[in-house]
């Protein structure tokens, strides 16, 4: 990249990360969805964040946002030291610490070399692969379009098990302790994808057996996330069920593009999300402290 300047962007400067981001729209879906709730405020509220930008001409040519629960997700395509200046700008306005990494590969190598991570001990720091679907292309599981297996929104009388079952999905995940804090995070989370209409639960002869919701959403793609089943049920088709089913509900209301991520050594779910119809397009960092 040329030089640029730096600037943090706020209230007003929306249709400028709007148009950034839409250059690479299956790369930025937390970053558009965030920005659609909460605008590019950082006022400590779900999903706000600090967008430290690169500007050439006025015009956006990179991006290193951090984000209200220290997830900083970096687009910056010169990579490399430019990662790390706008990541400098982003702390010093944000003052929060970095949880977690999430984003490209290449863009989350060069943020783990900047001096604030470079030999932090990380819980999770995984190579994963980005998967995308056009929704007309989505395989529907047999079990599904027979009805043996149903799959319905999440309901408020849900939360004390759904809570329970995102405690266990941290904990095998990221190796979050089994405490209070990780139960409130669990809780939180699980709330907010049910007051967002992003949650929904599997179940077989009645009974919940899986969980899946959207990490991220806008009107014309999904990003599945938080795909999670307890163990008596696992290797059972559950968890395909559960996100052709939500991917059913999102093609429903108007979407026409999923997009999700898994881990490069997890074949299982690989072999199930390809069975859905999904492709590898990208390669995917996720990583938390």
């Amino acid at each position: 990249m040329s030089a640029f300047d730096i600037r943090i962007l706020g209230a007003g400067d929306e249709p400028r990360l709007e148009a950034f981001f839409a250059d690479n729209p299956d790369l930025t879906l937390f970053q558009r969805s965030n920005l659609r709730h909460a605008g590019a405020i950082d006022d400590g509220r779900r999903y706000g964040g600090t967008y430290a930008a690169a500007l050439v001409n006025d015009e956006v040519v990179g991006v290193v946002a951090h984000y209200w629960n220290g997830n900083v997700m970096p687009l910056v395509p010169s990579g490399g030291h430019d990662v790390r200046v706008l990541l400098d700008a982003a702390l010093a306005a944000s003052g929060r610490k970095i949880v977690g990494v999430v984003g490209s590969w290449d863009q989350v190598a060069a943020t783990l070399m900047h001096p604030t991570v470079r030999g932090r001990i990380a819980k999770r720091c995984a190579r994963e692969i980005l998967f995308a679907l056009p929704l007309t292309e989505l395989v529907v599981p047999q079990a599904l379009s027979a009805g043996d297996i149903t799959v319905r929104s999440m309901g408020d009388d849900d939360l004390p098990l759904l809570a329970a079952w995102r405690v266990e999905y941290l904990v095998e995940m990221f190796d979050l302790p089994r405490t209070a804090t990780t139960w409130d995070v669990a809780a939180q989370d699980v709330a907010a994808l049910h007051a967002e209409g992003r949650a929904w639960v599997v179940e077989a002869q009645g009974r919940p057996v899986a969980f899946t919701g959207f990490n991220a959403a806008l009107p014309d793609v999904v990003q599945v996330g938080g795909v999670y089943t307890p163990p008596f049920g696992r290797a059972r088709g559950f968890a395909r069920v559960a996100v052709a089913g939500s991917l059913l509900r999102a093609r429903q209301a108007g979407a026409d593009r999923a997009v999700l991520f898994t881990d490069v050594s997890n074949n299982a779910a690989q072999r199930a999300y390809r069975a859905l119809g999904f492709e590898p397009i990208d390669d995917w960092g996720l990583v938390r402290f």
